[in-house]
């Protein structure tokens, strides 16, 4: 008796309260949108040149991106997660001009390396 009680009391009390309810409004600079929109075309449209290192394992991929970056301290490298293998990428190269001098250089100590073209 008074577990079925104390059941309808939770029910009704539960049946009773509802959540809140309200409105928000948000204000932003309207540059942001702007901006937003400038951020994503960017990424879109860049054209820029990339070298492959090495594709493979995820303690590969760390130990030769260490590596290059011991080998050369002022270029920028990534690791790139694609599908199940790890990618060391050298990124920021604008012409192909430059890309080829990298590559060579690179190629030297990394004999994998390839060029990676913009979309």
């Amino acid at each position: 008796m008074k577990k079925t009680i104390n059941v309808l009391i939770f029910t009704l009390f539960t049946l009773y309260c509802s959540a809140q309810q309200g409105k928000i409004k948000i204000e932003q600079d309207s540059r942001i949108e702007k901006l937003l929109d400038l951020y994503k075309s960017a990424g879109e449209s860049s054209e820029v040149y990339q070298i492959q290192i090495f594709n493979g394992t995820l303690s590969g991929a760390n130990s030769k991106k260490v590596s290059f970056d011991i080998d050369f301290p002022n270029w920028n490298s990534k690791i790139f997660h694609v599908d199940t293998d790890y990618r060391v990428r050298i990124g920021g190269i604008k012409t192909a001009l430059e890309a080829e001098r990298k590559y060579i250089e690179i190629r030297k100590k990394y004999p994998a390396a390839i060029i990676i073209p913009p979309n």
